[in-house]
């Protein structure tokens, strides 16, 4: 099965889920997320969304 692009009601989800739990935890979760893969973490300058946006682009 081929994996689908990320939709802007899914980027929103996740957006709240950031919202909720925080951006240390975000960034925390990020960063074991990407270890290891070639991705880069998130940068401090970076928006949320974009780096989710990001990391599911990379998922494809």
């Amino acid at each position: 099965m081929e994996a689908q692009p990320t939709t802007p009601a899914q980027l929103k989800y996740l957006a709240t889920l950031v919202e909720k739990v925080g951006k240390e935890r975000f960034d925390a979760e990020f960063a074991k997320a990407v270890k290891g893969t070639g991705i880069e973490p998130h940068a401090p300058w970076e928006r949320t969304v974009t780096a989710a946006k990001r990391l599911s682009k990379a998922a494809r």
